[in-house]
Parts: C-alpha cells; structure tokens; sequence
C-alpha cells in the first residue's frame, strides 16, 4: 500500500483536529480518531477509506479504494483532504495578533497548531446546511445517516457520504420518504442537481461573489446557510461578520470563558483588534469546547 504525504503549513498538530472532530455532531460516527485519522469518501462512484497520521515528512496518507484510483483521482483524494484538514491555512499573522491578547494566550497555548477542519465535500456541507434546518442536531444527524444510507458507501463500518451523483437517481417523492419534510426534500432535490452539475474544483475554483449568487438562487438556501456553507465547506472565512445578529450571540457566548461576560460593544471592540484574523480567532474560541473539552 503506498504511502501519500501532505505537506502542511506549520504549526499543525492532527491530535488537536482529531479531538475537534470527536466532539463535531456532525461527524458522529463517521471515522476512529484513535491517534490517526481513520475515514471514508465517496469519489467517482466508488468508497475510498483513507487514513491520516501526522509524521515529522508531513501528513501521511494511506488509501483503500475499491476500484485502482488513477493518478487523477488520487490527486483529487490528496486536494480533498488537504481542504478538509485545513493544512494549507497560515496561522502565524493570527498568532502574532493574539501574543498581544492577554485573556487569550493561555487558549493560544492550550490550541496551539489547531486548524479547524471543514466537511470533506461542499455538497455535504450544503446537504447538512439544509437538515439542520428548524432541527436539532441529534435529529438532522439521523437525517443525514439516512441520506448516506441511500446513496452513500462503507468502509469498514464508517458510513461515506454520497456524492451528488449518487443521489440523482432519488425523486422528489423519494427525498421525501427520506426527510419526511417536504420543503427540505425540494431542497435536497435542488441541491443534489445543482452540485452534480459543476465538480469540486469548479466550485473552489470560484469567487467567493459568485459562489454566494449561486447559493442563494438554491431552493431552500438562505443567507444563514449560504454563509455556512461558504465558510465551512469553501474555506471562505473572510466572510464572517462578527457583528452580524445570530453570529454574534453565539460568540458573546463562546467568548465567556477567556473573556468573561462581555456586552456587543466589548466584544466588537476586541475582535476589531485581529483585524483580517477576526474569523480565525472566532473559530478558536468557538471551537475550544470541541477540542480541549469541558474545562
């Protein structure tokens, strides 16, 4: 079996995104994270397990497909994980910024290397966008397993998410046995055509103004999901409006532990200070329960 390595810009340490992806409802039992990374995906109609390890030459990566992956494909493979572990994303102008930040540096110790990992695919991410809708976690997550069961694969009992191409064969009425809603299922439906239409590097390959007006004109997909996706499944983290509504209630709850109770103006105040970093340092404090754990 051959070996692959991804490089990664410095620091970054797997061990950190591996507590992340623990404590990520979305993921639940999708991957082993037992000091590596165990995982599957769906590529070209086929299951693909992989698996991760950090190793002082970079990240090691391993494949099991079911079928021989071309050179293409198992360029394509290496491009996906290394959007999805974030490897390329520089944190040292954000570190810089937090040194200054009293209150902060012991959580910049404690994360130091973290890079927030996104979900593997955008369509995944734009598929998960529309369950959680108007529903909890626990209930879009078994949602989201049974849309894997439809049009997804396995791999050695870690589920792979359908790619669109897996899912265009379901009807309207199909989605709907699947999601019991109606409004979700037109969404689905939309999506799924949408996404089989322009490939992954397509997407990526887009600026991030006509990645939005292509959201928006989805059924279903609204400026929250829009956001969600563009951040969480197309790395566009210059989009984060700190002082936007839902946003910044979430973040004036996550900002507790380092900062304590601050009001709107407080945190705004703080967050102008990271200047273009205002996303990365929002990702940290938001992402500190996930990766260190009830503290």
């Amino acid at each position: 079996m051959t070996a692959y390595f991804l490089p990664f810009t410095a620091p970054f340490d797997l061990r950190l995104t591996l507590a992340f992806l623990n404590g990520f409802p979305p993921a639940q039992g999708e991957q082993e994270t037992d000091g590596e990374l165990r995982k599957a995906t769906r590529l070209n109609g086929q299951t693909v397990g992989f698996m991760v390890r950090q190793e002082e030459a970079g990240l090691s990566c391993t494949f099991w497909p079911e079928h021989p992956l071309s050179e293409a494909e198992t360029t394509a493979l290496l491009n996906r994980l290394a959007f999805f572990l974030a490897t390329g994303d520089d944190l040292n102008p954000f570190y810089a910024l937090a040194e200054h930040d009293a209150a902060f540096k012991p959580l910049l110790s404690a994360m130091h290397g973290f890079h927030q990992p996104r979900f593997l695919t955008p369509f995944e991410v734009a598929c998960w966008a529309i369950l959680t809708q108007r529903l909890p976690e626990a209930q879009a997550l078994r949602l989201k397993r049974r849309v894997t069961a439809a049009g997804g694969g396995e791999w050695e009992g870690m589920p792979a998410f359908p790619e669109p191409a897996d899912l265009l064969k379901l009807t309207e009425a199909e989605w709907l046995a699947l999601v019991r809603n109606a409004r979700k299922a037109r969404a689905l439906l939309e999506a799924t055509r949408a996404f089989a239409e322009g490939g992954e590097s397509q997407l990526h390959a887009q600026s991030t103004t006509e990645l939005r007006e292509w959201l928006m004109g989805l059924y279903g997909v609204g400026d929250w999901s829009a956001l969600f996706i563009l951040v969480r499944g197309l790395g566009r983290r210059e989009l984060l409006d700190l002082s936007a509504g839902p946003l910044s209630k979430e973040l004036l709850h996550a900002v507790r532990p380092v900062y304590g109770h601050l009001n709107a103006a407080e945190l705004e105040r703080i967050s102008q200070g990271y200047g273009d970093q205002q996303g990365q340092w929002a990702t940290y404090l938001r992402s500190r329960g996930a990766v260190l754990g009830p503290q």
